[in-house]
């Protein structure tokens, strides 16, 4: 089963193929046909399957883990798609925010 960080949940609509490096971006596009095409997963507050393929994740933590724990922790609070009160700061919101 897939693990997903509460957050992704905002990422994975908007993702358009852009991201931190090839292999990042190809890894994101897999998972986010896997959820489309309805495979099952587990919401968690830690580095998930997307993660992995991410430079920013260093022993198995991100190197911004304070700013996307606290994403995380708003998407559980919140649900996912309420961007504008979850992630208004990240670098790909311009992104998300037109889908």
């Amino acid at each position: 089963m897939l693990r997903l960080r509460y957050h992704h949940l905002n990422c994975i609509p908007g993702f358009e193929g852009k991201g931190y490096s090839p292999e990042f971006c190809g890894n994101m596009a897999d998972i986010k046909k896997r959820i489309e095409s309805g495979e099952e997963y587990e919401l968690v507050l830690c580095a998930d399957d997307i993660c992995r393929a991410c430079p920013n994740l260093q022993n198995g933590v991100c190197v911004n883990e304070a700013k996307v724990g606290k994403y995380d922790l708003k998407t559980k609070m919140l649900g996912s798609g309420n961007i504008e009160k979850i992630c208004s700061d990240c670098m790909w919101f311009d992104i998300c925010k037109n889908k």
